[in-house]
């Protein structure tokens, strides 16, 4: 296991957190039945709250990065990450921004004049079941649903997303529990959840901190 310095634990995550945010509440449109389905049961709460672990793998160099902390997703404000190891950091992500806050420093980047902030931004459009934004920026491969488990495998469409994924394979319950995303070069990133839950719904004064520094 190796630590990671600051601004490449940061970039990899932003990897990461755009396929995490399947888990972000919000109105169902799509048309595919299967994805209804599944994206009903995902935004049936305003606030969801878990655990994660994250195994970056890369194949250059032979070694694998892990991430953990806690992700708090809610419907009105965005996505807070709290990384807590290898380093200790904030990443908050809404439309408008996205901040990396440290107890020593704070950067941020305005969605508009960045790749990777549309990136992000579009992933939390994602969720709103907008079959156009879902098409034009994904194939979807299969779409599976039970009421013991669902699961997506999607591929990417767009330049954009086709220069970060090869794949993307969702599953879970009633929650999003793993994510895989292949990556290029033979890269690839295994994201777990643990101890979801939409409790507290009401956002800590810290949290709603966090979120002003991204308005």
């Amino acid at each position: 296991m190796t630590s990671l310095n600051l601004p490449r634990a940061v970039w990899l995550f932003l990897a990461s957190l755009l396929c995490l945010t399947f888990m972000l509440p919000q109105p169902v449109h799509a048309q595919n039945p299967q994805l209804r389905q599944i994206f009903g049961q995902l935004s049936a709460t305003p606030t969801v709250r878990a655990n994660f672990d994250q195994q970056k793998k890369l194949a250059s160099m032979n070694k694998t990065f892990v991430s953990k902390g806690t992700v708090l997703f809610s419907k009105s404000q965005g996505v807070i990450w709290k990384i807590q190891t290898p380093v200790k950091a904030d990443l908050i992500v809404t439309p408008r921004k996205l901040v990396q806050k440290t107890q020593r420093t704070h950067s941020q980047i305005e969605i508009d004049k960045s790749p990777y902030g549309s990136v992000a931004t579009m992933f939390l459009q994602l969720m709103s079941g907008n079959e156009t934004a879902l098409a034009k920026n994904f194939n979807i491969v299969s779409a599976s649903y039970t009421p013991a488990q669902w699961n997506v495998i999607l591929t990417p469409k767009s330049s954009l997303f086709k220069k970060l994924f090869v794949r993307v394979d969702a599953q879970g319950q009633r929650y999003v529990d793993r994510i895989v995303l292949q990556e290029k070069a033979n890269n690839s990133t295994t994201i777990r959840f643990s101890q979801q839950t939409t409790q507290p719904q009401t956002l800590t004064a810290e949290e709603n901190a966090l979120f002003q520094l991204a308005k």
